[in-house]
């Protein structure tokens, strides 16, 4: 999927690129609440709070039902100057919002290109695994879209769908007080000071600011970038070995 990085989206005074761009954050997210949104999304966008609401009317979110419709949120209490325990209503990314998030919005590359980034990614997977300080590992990554037609010499990006599984060691070294530090400090877009790296950390790395690689989330289901695996040409080009 292509789109006009520069268009207007949906008449909110914001572009799709910048739309694009937080849906890709929201994709990682177990489940986003408005509160968080404004506070860690919202910069530099034109009335963010009016953004959120029009991505769960149009779609790109959906909410989540159950015992899980709700939590208990922090939010921020401009008149008392902190943050304070609110329940928020809770969403995930949509099949729709999956698809908006891995649109590029670059200029089609060659096969070359392509094949080199994907290449450097691949480096990159393996140096996850070793690395004493992701509390994460990538557990199996997905090729789909254009790259898997051999007759198409320019394509529009590598579209990839990744999963991460937890590394237990890493994980209870750094104790579950620190992890859950790096998790909200991560979720708000920061880097934690102890060097750790939580998912959202390690997707950002594992990307590289590369423009060619479009990350999508492979879910527990199996669901690629939202959609139905048994429907989705895909090929496994990586898979954690576990004895």
């Amino acid at each position: 999927m292509n789109i006009d990085g520069q268009a207007e989206f949906e008449h909110t005074g914001n572009t799709y690129l910048q739309v694009r761009d937080r849906l890709r954050v929201m994709c990682a997210q177990s489940y986003v609440h408005r509160y968080w949104f404004e506070e860690s999304q919202g910069k530099h966008l034109n009335n963010p709070a009016d953004l959120f609401d029009v991505l769960v009317e149009r779609g790109y979110l959906e909410p989540l039902e159950g015992d899980r419709a709700t939590g208990q949120v922090w939010a921020w209490d401009a008149g008392s100057g902190r943050f304070e325990e609110v329940v928020a209503r809770l969403y995930r990314t949509s099949t729709k919002g999956h698809a908006l998030a891995n649109a590029s919005a670059a200029k089609p590359v060659s096969r070359a290109t392509a094949d080199k980034a994907l290449a450097s990614f691949l480096q990159r997977v393996e140096h996850v695994a070793t690395d004493p300080m992701n509390l994460y590992v990538v557990d199996r990554v997905v090729l789909f879209g254009s790259m898997l037609d051999p007759t198409r010499e320019r394509l529009s990006d590598v579209d990839l769908a990744v999963s991460l599984a937890r590394n237990d060691a890493v994980y209870e070294a750094a104790g579950h007080n620190v992890a859950g530090s790096v998790f909200l400090t991560e979720m708000n877009g920061g880097k934690h000071s102890s060097g750790y790296r939580g998912e959202s950390g390690i997707r950002k790395f594992l990307k590289n600011r590369s423009r060619v690689l479009s990350l999508a989330l492979l879910s527990e289901e199996g669901k690629i970038a939202g959609l139905p695996a048994a429907t989705t040409p895909h090929r496994v080009i990586y898979e954690r070995f576990t004895e």
